[in-house]
């Protein structure tokens, strides 16, 4: 499955138009229903919008059903859902629609119909925070994935990206029209799948995790997240020194892992992580106190949420349970505040959230007593001083 992106994102703030609908809806990796009961889900947030655009746009039933075509085609089509993930996300607006299939534990499903979409639970899958990458070494079967203390989910690789060794291994001798190796299908992977190896296959390893590294280091600097090598012990340093990566952290995963044992993978990465994830949290929360009151950090709701819009916030600290519902004029650079969502307002705070991830920045939400600042739902380190 594809890794929820920064483009992606970009995709979905630009989706702009009217009756902008969002479902999130709850679906099964397996089934034994035929996937029935995702499709109930489904079909049940489909008629939550349409009760929700009857009683705000003013449609009738038809026209909010003919409006919402798309996600009741989608019931239909019986090999999407054979593809599924942990959640449906499907975003529809008067400009298009947008269907995601995404690693999301959802407690509930929710439907929202308003003046933008409701991300604000994508923000697990972009956010720097929490988010690191698993490189399992099985040299028969490598795989990368993208992980979050909830969620694992594999990066799609491209298909010249050598996963087997024996794969890498009959190409070099294809491209050297070397004989000594021929006939031997199979059997390198076999060789090597123990606990240790000889010089000369631990060579044969070195050079082909130099070509591996060559397709997976450019992928991963695509969204530099912090990485956990897993495989057997003598293949971790050999990798360490192929790779240009220079976001491994120092301990791994010890073993031999297939496809099967991802949760596993999940859940060891996610204790190695912890501490690094903790102290820089920690980190930044000392550095806000340090700069709060200055012109490079605030708490003031209307300054923070301005900034944050306009990509001068590096990072944002937001209560995970607040809203800030309202409109963000940047041609007045005004914010003018509603007290719920209406078809022209949104939450701020998401948006905010939001708009400093896709530039670069980190979003930290919190409880609301662990906020920095006195009594705020935001608060924020800028990039540069802001005086407003």
């Amino acid at each position: 499955m594809d890794i929820f992106k920064i483009d992606q994102l970009n995709e979905l703030l630009n989706l702009k138009g009217l009756r902008q609908v969002t479902i999130y809806s709850p679906t099964s990796l397996d089934s034994t229903d035929n996937y029935q009961g995702d499709k109930i889900h489904f079909k049940n947030q489909l008629k939550e919008a349409v009760d929700q655009l009857t009683r705000q746009y003013g449609m009738n039933e038809q026209e909010a059903k003919t409006y919402l075509q798309p996600g009741f085609e989608l019931l239909d089509n019986q090999e999407f859902w054979q593809h599924n993930s942990n959640a449906l996300a499907f975003f529809h607006s008067s400009k298009g629609t947008s269907i995601k299939q995404l690693p999301l534990d959802l407690d509930e499903p929710m439907t929202y119909v308003g003046g933008s979409f409701m991300l604000r639970p994508l923000i697990p899958l972009i956010n720097a925070d929490g988010r690191f990458y698993i490189l399992n070494l099985n040299i028969e079967n490598i795989r990368l994935y993208e992980a979050t203390p909830h969620t694992i989910s594999e990066v799609l690789l491209a298909d010249d990206v050598p996963t087997t060794i024996d794969d890498y291994m009959k190409f070099v001798e294809r491209e050297e029209n070397l004989q000594w190796r021929s006939g031997q299908g199979g059997k390198a992977g076999a060789m090597f799948h123990g606990q240790g190896a000889t010089d000369t296959e631990k060579e044969d390893i070195k050079q082909y995790f130099h070509e591996l590294s060559n397709k997976l280091d450019d992928l991963m600097q695509c969204d530099p997240l912090p990485a956990v090598l897993a495989g057997v012990e003598y293949l971790i340093p050999i990798y360490k020194e192929t790779s240009k990566y220079n976001k491994f952290v120092g301990d791994w995963i010890e073993g031999s892992f297939n496809e099967n044992d991802v949760a596993q993978l999940q859940g060891t990465g996610m204790e190695i992580m912890q501490p690094h994830f903790s102290g820089q949290r920690s980190q930044d929360m000392e550095r806000f106190g340090s700069l709060h009151g200055t012109d490079t950090a605030s708490s003031d709701t209307d300054k923070v949420i301005k900034a944050a819009i306009t990509g001068q916030v590096e990072i944002l600290f937001v209560q995970e349970d607040a809203n800030v519902w309202g409109v963000f004029n940047e041609q007045n650079y005004e914010i003018q505040r509603t007290q719920n969502s209406t078809p022209e307002a949104g939450d701020l705070l998401t948006e905010a959230a939001l708009r400093v991830i896709a530039q670069g920045g980190k979003v930290y939400p919190c409880a609301a007593e662990d906020m920095p600042g006195s009594q705020s739902v935001v608060a924020a380190i800028f990039r540069n001083p802001v005086v407003i």
